[in-house]
């Protein structure tokens, strides 16, 4: 049984949308790591959360160059109909975010690690509320790039 040929131009920009997804995932559990060793500073799991999320900041680092390797890469070939060159502009976007964000997630390790040497404190009661909005975001966000579903990112 044959099988009909793919577009290389389609292939590239599913691989380069594959790698983005990969890298929202990353970003997503250092987000999460960080949100639960900040909750959980004076327990036993908030260094193994902190050691988690600074071993991954290198990865999506590189991944945030490969990805945009990539993406010019794609440009640089031309003759892209509209919707690519979209695609590809929105991908760089949204990974220079990503990559602010394990950044982000990283300033909170650190910040994780000078509150665990300071004597304990009453964390606000606002705050796991909030961490709980900030993570279903995060994971919508990451939906909505999966299934590209331009309703679940803007609502």
């Amino acid at each position: 049984m044959a099988t009909a040929a793919r577009d290389p131009k389609n292939f590239y920009t599913d691989t380069l949308v594959n790698y983005l997804v990969s890298m929202a995932r990353t970003v997503e559990g250092a987000v999460n790591r960080a949100i639960l060793a900040l909750l959980e500073r004076h327990g036993p799991r908030a260094g193994t959360l902190v050691s988690e999320i600074f071993y991954n900041e290198p990865r999506i680092n590189e991944m945030e160059i490969v990805i945009d390797e990539q993406a010019v890469k794609l440009l640089r070939g031309g003759a892209l109909p509209e919707q690519d060159i979209r695609l590809i502009v929105a991908t760089l976007r949204i990974n220079n975010d990503l990559e602010r964000m394990g950044d982000l997630a990283v300033n909170i390790g650190q910040r994780v690690i000078s509150l665990a040497d300071m004597a304990p404190a009453t964390t606000p009661p606002e705050f796991e509320p909030m961490s709980a909005a900030v993570r279903a975001m995060v994971s919508k966000s990451l939906g909505a790039l999966i299934y590209r579903n331009v309703d679940l990112a803007t609502a």
